[in-house]
């Protein structure tokens, strides 16, 4: 790659001995790590007065294309790994899907339903957290994919016990009004768990689904503060190689008992690594 700087032509390439290694504690068991090479910058020459105007020169229309095209491909990992880290850092492992009976296919409409369902839900439950997907269906009607905390089988609202399936429903009808609208509270069965990584890959689905309907993945995403998230560590290591900094975040990474996932790129130049804790038993799980 070329870099153009106070009239001095640039070159970069990665640096074989010297890595930028990040680690996420974010919580709750969940760790990811990744190892990249360091771009090292190579004074080339002094650009001459052709090279600097062709530098500096608009872009075309296809080149501007392609440049939208990148940042949007940017922005959708960007959203990706906020989600996936939210996801993980509030330890949500329960799906909740909201819908219509009527067909919705006014966006803004929904969001404004989901914010208030959110409100009148934290009423009974102050510490609820959520990353929330929307999507349509196949007749156009919005909808709402909402990964939460474990919900407990039943609640006590106003000395009245109420099931947790009922709760939810009763308080996203109360919202919808003559629309209708019904909710499906996964875990309803023991044997049916997720995980916060398996989660955020299901809710991934939707992003991509935007991204390829051309769509901003910001209209498509709703969830709780991201100041809940953790910093990420970042450290710099010269003199090293790439195998050795992928068994330092092995060390730091795979503590216990834990699901693995890791990705080296095909040049070698990349590595990520994420663990987050086995499945509890069923019914051993925090619940509100």
């Amino acid at each position: 790659m070329l870099r153009l700087l106070d009239g001095i032509l640039y070159e970069g390439k990665p640096l074989d001995d010297e890595f930028e290694v990040r680690i996420h504690n974010l919580g709750n068991g969940h760790r990811e790590a990744s190892v990249s090479r360091v771009i090292g910058w190579t004074e080339l020459k002094k650009a001459t007065p052709d090279e600097i105007a062709l530098w500096e020169a608009p872009l075309t229309a296809q080149e501007e294309a392609e440049k939208r095209e990148a940042n949007r491909r940017r922005a959708a990992r960007r959203a990706k790994t906020r989600v996936r880290r939210l996801c993980k850092a509030l330890g949500l492992d329960t799906m909740v899907t909201l819908t219509y009976r009527a067909l919705v296919t006014d966006l803004a409409l929904c969001k404004r339903h989901m914010k208030e369902f959110v409100r009148r839900i934290k009423r009974t439950l102050p510490g609820f957290r959520y990353v929330a997907a929307f999507e349509t269906q196949k007749r156009g009607c919005w909808h709402i994919h909402m990964a939460v905390h474990r919900l407990a089988p039943a609640f006590m609202v106003k000395g009245v016990r109420v099931k947790s399936y009922d709760l939810v429903r009763a308080i996203w009808r109360s919202v919808t009004g003559d629309l209708g609208g019904t909710a499906n509270v996964g875990k309803s069965k023991p044997w049916k768990r997720y995980s916060p990584g398996r989660l955020a890959a299901y809710l991934s689905k939707y992003m991509l689904k935007a991204f390829d309907d051309g769509d901003d993945w910001s209209n498509r995403y709703s969830g709780s503060s991201a100041s809940e998230v953790p910093e990420v560590l970042k450290l710099r290591f010269r003199g090293e190689t790439l195998a050795s900094m992928v068994a330092l975040v092995y060390d730091e990474v795979c503590v216990g008992m834990a699901d693995t996932f890791t990705w080296l790129s095909r040049f070698g130049d990349a590595f990520y690594i994420s663990t987050e804790p086995d499945l509890p038993p069923p019914g051993k799980t925090p619940a509100f």
